[in-house]
């Protein structure tokens, strides 16, 4: 599990955000976004330097973002030549946007696979059928991002609520 992260300001151009403390959110605020979040956008870099844009389902456990997908998509050749990824997903007002590193778990351990699989059902389960068992993530392949940075923030409080978490 990665280490707690560091809590500042984003540097954005005077005017943007308030530089007080005051109003920014903690680090439970973002991982309840992140754990509610239904749909992530995950965007990779092609050969080129373009970049590609998706939009994934996940679970967020114990400080990283796992999804699914096959090793042969665009994106996920993408992570295998560059993991390096950029995310985001939104909960209400609340929203995000991070970057990290991707690697592709060959399995996890069966606490986690649990919680993963307990995710995908909640969020994903009545409305779109899908209930995964534990035992998929156990086994793998399933990508996981590891955050380096992430931003936060409450879209009808943005310049109070801008808040940094960096790894």
């Amino acid at each position: 599990m990665p280490k707690a992260p560091k809590r500042d300001r984003p540097r954005l151009p005077t005017g943007y955000i308030t530089r007080a403390a005051k109003g920014m959110l903690a680090w439970s605020d973002v991982e309840k976004i992140l754990s509610g979040g239904r749909y992530y956008w995950i965007s990779t870099t092609d050969k080129d330097g373009r970049p590609h844009l998706v939009q994934q389902w996940a679970a967020w456990v114990d400080g990283r973002l796992y999804f699914e997908g096959s090793e042969r998509t665009h994106w996920a050749q993408n992570l295998a030549r560059d993991p390096r990824v950029a995310f985001g997903t939104q909960t209400g007002t609340r929203a995000l946007f991070g970057q990290g590193t991707v690697d592709v778990a060959r399995g996890v351990d069966a606490a986690i696979a649990k919680r993963i699989a307990s995710q995908y059902t909640t969020k994903y389960g009545r409305t779109f059928d899908y209930r995964p068992k534990a035992e998929k993530y156990e086994k793998g392949p399933v990508f996981r991002a590891t955050p380096s940075k992430i931003i936060a923030f409450d879209v009808k409080h943005f310049t109070a609520s801008g808040t940094r978490f960096t790894f």
